[in-house]
């Protein structure tokens, strides 16, 4: 199975409502630029499936990878912001019929859900650039059942 996780592009300054935040011009060519590079990451005969937040910033950059990658969009309540990774990682489970799920989600939720597959710690983990997408692979979605095997950050070399 493989697993790409992925934060959303950069987004406005913070509003009244943080769910309501939208994607700068910047935020849309960073999705761009992730989407341009994830499409050669994911095999031709595999099925995706991609899910997002249901904040703005997360669906609008989920619309630009399903714009480039051909994919329909499905809103996942339980992998915003402040959710326990436990919690999302039994929600992104329940998606879980396909070869690879792309995951669009927020920082501080990301770099511990990272943290606790790759590593099976729950720590707040290591942060995520915006518009960053790190690809795991492995067998079982499962506390450190996973390996990091690529990583993508816009304007900076690939690991």
């Amino acid at each position: 199975m493989k697993l790409v996780l992925m934060r959303h592009g950069e987004a406005e300054t913070m509003r009244e409502r943080d769910d309501a935040r939208a994607l700068t011009a910047l935020g849309r060519e960073q999705a761009a630029d992730t989407a341009a590079w994830l499409a050669t990451q994911l095999p031709a005969d595999a099925t995706v499936a991609l899910l997002a937040s249901p904040y703005l910033r997360a669906q609008q950059t989920a619309a630009v990878l399903a714009g480039i990658l051909r994919l329909p969009v499905q809103t996942v309540p339980g992998i915003t912001p402040d959710d326990d990774a436990r919690v999302a990682l039994r929600a992104i489970e329940a998606q879980a019929e396909t070869d690879c799920l792309v995951v669009v989600s927020h920082m501080p939720l990301l770099g511990a859900l990272s943290s606790w597959l790759e590593d099976g710690s729950l720590t707040t983990g290591r942060g995520f650039m915006l518009a960053e997408a790190r690809v795991l692979e492995g067998e079982l979605l499962g506390p450190g059942l996973l390996e990091r095997v690529e990583q993508f950050v816009p304007g900076l070399m690939t690991r």
